[in-house]
């Protein structure tokens, strides 16, 4: 599965948090684009793989962003 901007979206609309463009920017590039290895192997995320990324990520920022208010 690759990651689109309206499945990021979606996934941003349920948590209910609101990130910058440059975070939606960096993980569209890092989960919605093929992965080549070295070796030539492609590396397919799941769906799973992929909500599990975004959630970590995203309560990662929203707790950095709480600490500043």
């Amino acid at each position: 599965m690759m990651l689109t901007k309206q499945k990021l979206n979606n996934v941003l609309r349920n948590y209910r948090v609101h990130v910058p463009s440059e975070l939606k920017k960096e993980l569209l590039e890092q989960y919605g684009n093929t992965v080549i290895t070295e070796d030539g192997r492609t590396i397919e995320y799941s769906e799973q793989d992929i909500s599990e990324h975004l959630r970590k990520i995203v309560r990662s920022y929203e707790n950095a962003n709480k600490e500043v208010d």
